[in-house]
């Protein structure tokens, strides 16, 4: 996908959007307001309907599992700018920010800029790179205007949605054709959030048939690094997307696709003069390309039919590295039920990736510039009725088989007590799996170099020196595994309060890890410069393990029918085999977070939001010496008016409780230090 196409299409829509808008505002006075989460009761909250635990609709109330829904109104309300900001919503999510173009998105721990562990889906879609099994969300900027909701699983989902599912699974789900208004015009601007567009325009294209189109286009300004000096991290993006949304009779369709081109500035730091690189700027792209379609029927006996695929293409260059990557999935689920007691979810899928990797000397080298994968998955569950309205077992399993990876069983199990209406307790046992990545088996990294002292034979005492250490990927790389034990609590303690207690304890199996190597090797720099070659495997006897336990609390309080407080509170404890060693696993996640919302309505036209968070301290597991990242406070605030029910304005002050501070650091490549700083923008948003 090149870039004047990309610009090619995105003005196209952009001037349908904004003619349709037109035609819109003439034709309409006033349009229908999206209904208001905040007003709605806790027994409506707890009915929200959900699909990410059992790949079928469920009231939240009976889910088996720790669930949270970020809604549209949610995240309006927020004042979030991007996908990660929104994140920050669901309580156990931890979302650490680089720099205005990178963040580091985890659940339950294993946080960094190559997070793994986590499964992120678009509307059944996978976001994450095979390259490093994790997320590039620097070119993930969905349009939130478009999302209807956030559906996100704490702890492993991989029995339903197969591998990387480990820690957890988001799954973003879009707004139908149907349901959007027949326009939309909303723009901000601000000192960082420099300026950003989005238009979007419905169409009735038949009775049973609906069309929207959209586009948008966002610029972020770079930030400022330790010392004050001008960063690079500025930001880019522009997209243009549709949805086709048809329902006749028992059959629905959707077809729905997107263009998109992303641009983020780095630097990559220079760690030892003379001998690693010069700095080197440079700016990470990503165009990408992908069209969905999924068909549901109802037969009549009952059984639910779905079959959905989705073709993608990407180009992407991230400064040590390239790829270009085309993407078919194919899936095919069945529901139904069998007698009264039994709910019955099945399915089976074929995923073919195609790449070409290209690494970027000195920094990276690949083996294999060219590789096609397969992965087969078959999956079933099975929800079981033990006692109507008190007991109910769920019992499922998947089976994946990727090039990469042998066999995988991922079994789940679930059971969920609900002594009446207001309480539900569950606790659900489950194995899930990570696949090696391309990266991890054929790329070879160069790091920045490190001063040691060595004692070299027959000289009188230590000699400095510089090391230059070189990861080699391994094809020995086999699959990281979890077992998982869940337990939660969900009560409505009356009409206007109501919490969620979850608590875990995970065990982690063939974790990755470096073995170094024992041979320094000169480099030809100089006298002094060795090279260190080392290999990434997780094939190690006994096996890397790890084990994590945690408990997160959350509550939902309705003050008054104006005044809503929203409130959550994490801990989580990372057990290692050895605890004094700096490893990537223990540090850069958290081990306390709380969250504190307040949604006030002092008028029905004004609005007032608050947001406090706080998170402790992490550490560097890389650079040396280590370097402590400390504990944050972070405050923003939204202040609204509506005047009509088509019209918004609004004015979001972000981290306004200091100048600046450090989330975490880029690792283990080094880019310079970057803080999160204040920032304040105005948005509009007009409906018609």
């Amino acid at each position: 996908m090149t870039m004047p196409l990309v610009r090619t299409l995105i003005s196209i829509v952009l001037t349908i959007a904004a003619q349709s808008g037109a035609i819109a505002a003439r034709n309409s006075v006033d349009g229908a307001a999206d209904p208001d989460f905040f007003d709605l009761s806790l027994e409506q909250l707890m009915d929200v309907v959900v699909t990410s635990v059992s790949k079928r609709e469920q009231l939240l109330s009976n889910t088996a599992a720790a669930v949270h829904v970020i809604t549209a109104e949610d995240i309006r309300r927020s004042g979030a700018t991007n996908l990660p900001e929104a994140l920050r919503l669901a309580p156990g999510v931890h979302v650490a920010q680089f720099s205005n173009n990178r963040w580091s998105v985890s659940i339950r721990g294993f946080g960094g800029r190559y997070a793994n562990k986590l499964l992120v889906l678009q509307d059944g879609r996978s976001l994450y790179t095979p390259l490093y099994s994790g997320v590039f969300w620097e070119f993930q900027d969905i349009p939130l205007e478009t999302i209807e909701r956030i559906e996100i699983v704490r702890g492993p989902g991989a029995s339903i949605w197969g591998a990387n599912a480990v820690n957890g699974v988001i799954n973003i789900i879009t707004r139908s054709a149907r349901g959007a208004p027949d326009g939309q015009l909303a723009m901000s601007a601000g000192d960082s959030l420099r300026g950003s567009l989005f238009a979007s325009r419905s169409l009735e294209v038949a009775p049973d048939t609906h069309l929207e189109v959209h586009a948008k286009s966002q610029y972020v300004t770079p930030s400022s690094a330790l010392g004050n000096d001008k960063a690079r991290d500025f930001w880019r993006t522009r997209q243009a997307g549709f949805r086709l949304d048809r329902s006749a009779d028992d059959d629905t369709f959707r077809l729905q696709g997107s263009v998109r081109n992303s641009a983020a500035g780095d630097e990559l730091t220079q760690g030892t003069p003379g001998v690693d690189p010069v700095p080197l700027g440079y700016t990470s792209s990503a165009d990408t390309a992908y069209v969905l379609g999924r068909w549901e029927h109802l037969d009549a006996n009952g059984t639910t039919h779905a079959l959905q695929s989705y073709f993608e293409h990407t180009e992407l260059d991230i400064g040590i590295a390239s790829e270009q990557r085309h993407t078919l999935d194919i899936e095919y689920q069945q529901q139904r039920s069998l007698g009264s007691q039994h709910q019955v979810v099945w399915g089976a899928g074929w995923r073919y990736s195609e790449d070409r990797v290209r690494g970027a000397a000195p920094y990276s080298l690949i083996k294999g510039e060219r590789d096609r994968t397969n992965l087969f998955s078959l999956f079933v569950q099975d929800e079981i009725t033990l006692v109507p309205e008190r007991w109910t077992l769920t019992l499922g399993s998947r089976l994946e088989h990727h090039d990469y990876s042998d066999l995988t069983f991922q079994p789940n199990a679930r059971l969920l007590f609900t002594p009446d209406t207001r309480h539900s307790l569950w606790a659900a046992v489950a194995r899930a799996a990570r696949t090696p990545s391309r990266g991890e088996r054929s790329v070879t990294a160069r790091l920045p170099a490190q001063q040691q002292e060595i004692q070299f034979p027959g000289a009188p005492g230590p000699s400095p020196i510089h090391v230059i250490p070189y990861i080699t990927g391994s094809t020995d790389f086999r699959t990281e595994e979890l077992d998982a034990l869940d337990l939660g609590w969900r009560t409505s303690w009356n009409r206007n309060f109501s919490t969620e207690l979850a608590a875990y304890h995970y065990r982690y199996d063939h974790l990755r890890a470096t073995i170094p190597g024992t041979q320094l090797i000169p480099s030809g720099i100089r006298p002094d410069v060795f090279l260190l070659p080392s290999m990434l495997t997780n094939a190690l006897s006994p096996p890397n393990r790890a084990r994590s336990t945690g408990l997160e609390l959350s509550a939902d309080w309705h003050v008054t029918p104006n005044w809503r407080l929203q409130s959550s509170y994490s801990v989580m404890h990372l057990r290692l085999p050895e605890p004094s060693r700096p490893s990537e696993f223990s540090e850069n996640s958290p081990e306390r977070m709380f969250s504190l919302r307040s949604a006030f309505k002092p008028t029905a036209k004004l609005q007032w939001d608050v947001w406090l968070r706080h998170t402790s301290a992490t550490n560097t597991f890389f650079i040396a010496p280590r370097q402590r990242i400390p504990a944050h406070w972070a405050v923003d605030m939204r202040l609204a008016w509506q005047p009509n029910k088509t019209v918004e304005l609004a004015l979001v002050g972000q981290n306004l409780f200091d100048s600046r501070h450090l989330e975490t650091i880029m690792e283990p490549l080094e880019s310079p230090l970057t803080e999160v700083e204040r920032s304040v923008y105005l948005r509009a948003d007009f409906r018609f």
